[in-house]
């Protein structure tokens, strides 16, 4: 053999090697009239969210649930910094129906009814002026 097949055979080989890349495959499917793969962006729309607003002395643990089943939920609270003088706070549902009415820092847990969208107020526990208000988060549910 002379120099020249020693370099090229093992080109040769390298190249055999290789076989059809992607694009070679996407022109024969085209060429075929094959419909190209969806892109996982493609096959499913995006779930609605629910919008929740980032809060300073009230916080849930999970903050957003992944899917509509009733979960528990652990609520924590902090009111010495932004409410210094306030010694106790109420937490309601949001439908006003009273969670609990405890100090001005602590934690508690809920059921298991909390789902995505369910709202906690924190408010002052003498004159119940609402505080702030806390929403979990996770897909938006539809029905109850």
């Amino acid at each position: 053999m002379n120099k020249i097949g020693f370099i090229l055979l093992p080109l040769a080989i390298a190249l055999a090697a290789c076989g059809r890349g992607p694009a070679d495959q996407t022109a024969t499917d085209a060429a075929a009239g094959a419909e190209p793969a969806a892109t996982p962006a493609e096959a499913a729309p995006a779930i609605p969210q629910v919008e929740v607003a980032s809060t300073t002395m009230i916080h849930a643990e999970p903050a957003a649930l992944p899917d509509c089943d009733p979960a528990v939920v652990t609520l924590t609270w902090d009111v010495r910094t932004a409410k210094p003088g306030l010694t106790s706070v109420k937490i309601l549902t949001g439908n006003g129906k009273l969670f609990t009415h405890k100090g001005s820092f602590g934690t508690a847990q809920t059921g298991p009814w909390v789902k995505p969208g369910s709202v906690f107020l924190l408010t002052s526990g003498s004159d119940d002026t609402e505080l702030e208000r806390l929403t979990i988060g996770g897909p938006v549910c539809t029905g109850s």
